[in-house]
């Protein structure tokens, strides 16, 4: 059997080629004609898109940096993209702009409805940009109708942000009124403490006090000593009755103030003094843990009260749910179709084609298939 040659050189496919080129450039030329006449028949679209981000709608509670920033978080994003992808925000704009007549598909069963919303949703797009805010787009055969179904698609996002975050607003706005409230009842029970307190032990100024009675204390010891000098000395010079009596009055006193300042006199319930040094030391530490509790309660009140009314003004407010940040514009270049790329890229498969094509054919001229077939076995015995 003789073999034909069936490897090729870069030579061989060259001159296969130019043997097949009338066929090949036939096949370009109708491809290219076809391609020509499919893309005019293509309607044009347009695509009208805008930017926007969502607004803070839910402040955190008790931030303690007080802070208030009118862009929503990733969280609102997310948020908005589920609004925006959601089954009523299709319909709504299905049925605002009757789109199953604009499409021309028969909405009356299921499957036509469901045409539709595919039709819509392949035609419509929304995405996270790369500044974390949301790029909306439409695409409509008339451009001002894009526009309008934009626009439209922004109020209907805005609404259903809207209603989405009006229950957790109310919510919010109860957990701050409750948090209010605790606090101001735990503030009337400290302060009811700290002035049963105050009483007690007759503390009305801790650093005060203490600076006073010191020195308090101390005058009166030194003046004590003192005077017990001066009484040894008249008794032992035999100084005048009346002096000696008015320096042993002055002594007594002495005495019993001490004792008072020391506490000596703190079982008599009926004596109550400012001076009493014991019932002083006894209840500082008290007065002063009590004084930091109510010092907190009024901070952390009054941090609340601020930031329950930084929350009602902005959520309460007529600020947009949505910020515009780049506008919704009447396109006046289309999208698509891109009638040379699809020329061109017709015209590329149509050579790709024809090329293994005319090898296929030049190797199946040179194969003798019956020998192939009907070929017997090589007998080894």
């Amino acid at each position: 059997m003789v073999k034909e040659k069936n490897n090729y050189t870069l030579l061989d496919i060259i001159g296969i080629l130019y043997r097949w080129k009338k066929p090949l450039l036939v096949l370009v030329l109708v491809s290219a004609l076809g391609s020509i006449v499919a893309s005019l028949l293509l309607d044009d679209y347009y695509t009208a898109y805008a930017t926007f981000v969502p607004t803070n709608e839910e402040q955190k509670l008790f931030d303690s940096a007080g802070n208030l920033t009118l862009y929503g978080g990733d969280d609102a994003v997310s948020r908005v993209l589920i609004f925006a992808e959601s089954a009523p925000f299709v319909n709504y704009m299905i049925h605002e702009f009757n789109l199953d007549s604009v499409y021309n598909i028969d909405a009356s069963t299921p499957r036509g409805q469901n045409k539709v919303e595919k039709r819509f949703r392949k035609l419509y797009d929304i995405k996270r940009n790369k500044h974390s805010g949301l790029e909306i787009s439409i695409q409509d055969k008339d451009p001002e109708v894009a526009f309008t179904m934009v626009k439209r698609a922004l109020d209907k996002i805005e609404v259903l942000y809207r209603n989405a975050t009006a229950q957790n607003k109310e919510l919010i706005k109860q957990t701050y009124e409750k948090a209010i409230l605790e606090k101001e009842k735990e503030l009337i029970v400290v302060a009811d403490t700290l002035t049963r307190l105050r009483k007690k032990f007759n503390i009305f100024d801790v650093a005060s006090q203490s600076e006073s009675l010191s020195a308090m204390l101390s005058k009166l010891e030194g003046n004590l000593v003192y005077d017990e000098a001066k009484l040894a000395a008249f008794i032992k010079y035999k100084a005048p009755r009346d002096s000696i009596v008015n320096v042993k009055a002055r002594i007594e006193g002495a005495i019993k103030q001490q004792k008072l300042m020391r506490g000596g006199l703190r079982n008599n319930e009926n004596i109550e003094t400012s001076s009493d040094i014991y019932a002083f030391n006894r209840g500082r530490d008290l007065i002063i843990y009590w004084e930091t509790k109510i010092t907190n309660l009024n901070e952390e009140l009054s941090l609340i009260i601020t930031q329950f009314a930084k929350f009602k003004t902005h959520a309460y407010s007529n600020i947009a749910g949505i910020i515009i940040l780049e506008p919704v514009q009447v396109p006046n270049l289309k999208s698509y179709p891109i009638r040379s790329f699809i020329v061109v890229g017709s015209i590329l498969v149509s050579i790709i084609l024809g090329v293994i094509g005319v090898l296929i054919l030049d190797t199946y001229k040179r194969v003798d298939w019956e020998e192939v077939l009907y070929e017997k076995p090589i007998n080894h015995t």
